[in-house]
């Protein structure tokens, strides 16, 4: 591999021991701690605490500093019972000086239900601290994959089929609505989903509009005007906007086939105290000259938004147009 870097990253197919009477696979217990913990184990104490910080990054688009992860760290790198059900582990070993890069291996499932184990290797650790600002996306992006991954599969598994079909009516699409969201309201190509917490409120948007520009500035152009018309807020002249004086993360990617538009940021209501991250994905519909935008956003003043927002993200990849 040419050059001082080179991250290897290989997935390796874990093999479960088969039970000694009838060959069936043993069940797993389920993995303990909740989305987004990691526990980062490392002998040596610079490595470790190298992979712990990179793995504290701050979320982009929320109104306060969130970490991108919740960290325990532990000294040493053999698996006990206190750590092998855990549902994300990081094992960071050095020491390897046949290794030209530090490489990054994982496996699915090993002990527990669900569950990432991450190897990260390195010659030492100070060729695993050089390595770090290049292995630190490749880290988050895989652990980030696992829970989105995880997230969606809940979904299947429980979500509110009256309102997924309420989305379709409106606007010809599918997606999968959690449980919990049970109260909805319409308007022209427009639906609005929410749990109607107390606490914590969290909520789906899924609308349309004329023509197929996907592009950022149109995309935040157009949710403006829909939120305005939609959205009012309790007092006579409030209504939902994208926050201008704070930064917007763009971003494009492919599912199921098609190009998504990705905006991040924040919202506000226009004469009013309230406010939150939003997360919105466009996706052109070219067989009916429109373009369809699912959106999530969250409203909770008292507390953390990391993972309420990236809940509502993993419902938003689930949005698929009609045939």
């Amino acid at each position: 591999m040419r050059g001082t870097l080179g991250i290897a990253i290989v997935a390796v197919c874990a093999t479960a021991t088969l039970a000694a009477c009838d060959g069936r696979m043993p069940v797993k217990p389920r993995s303990g701690g909740n989305p987004y913990e990691v526990v980062v184990m490392a002998d040596n104490d610079t490595a470790r605490n190298a992979v712990a910080e990179a793995l504290q990054q701050p979320v982009k688009g929320l109104p306060q500093a969130e970490k991108a992860f919740d960290l325990t760290q532990t000294k040493g790198s053999t698996l006990n019972q206190a750590t092998r059900y855990a549902r994300c582990i990081v094992v960071v070993s050095t020491g390897k000086d046949e290794m030209p890069a530090t490489s990054i291996k994982y496996e699915r499932d090993v002990y527990a239900r669900p569950q990432l184990l991450v190897r990260v290797s390195s010659a030492t650790a100070g060729r695993l601290c050089a390595d770090m600002m290049s292995v630190r996306s490749h880290l988050a992006r895989l652990i980030n994959r696992f829970e989105t991954a995880d997230a969606v599969a809940q979904l299947r598994k429980r979500h509110n089929a009256e309102a997924a079909k309420a989305v379709s009516e409106v606007t010809g699409c599918t997606l999968l609505v959690p449980a919990d969201m049970t109260y909805s309201k319409r308007g022209r190509d427009f639906i609005w989903l929410t749990d109607n917490a107390a606490k914590g409120l969290q909520s789906l948007c899924i609308y349309t509009y004329p023509g197929t520009d996907t592009r950022a500035a149109t995309v935040t152009e157009r949710r403006d005007s829909v939120m305005k018309a939609n959205l009012p807020g309790e007092r006579t002249g409030t209504f939902m906007r994208t926050d201008t004086g704070s930064r917007l993360y763009r971003r494009t990617f492919r599912k199921g086939g098609r190009q998504v538009t990705e905006v991040r940021g924040l919202w506000e209501m226009e004469g009013d105290a309230m406010g939150g991250p939003f997360v919105c994905h466009a996706v052109a519909d070219s067989a009916r000259g429109r373009t369809v935008v699912a959106e999530a956003f969250v409203y909770a003043p008292e507390g953390p938004k990391r993972n309420l927002t990236r809940q509502l993200e993993a419902a938003l990849l689930t949005l698929r147009l009609t045939k």
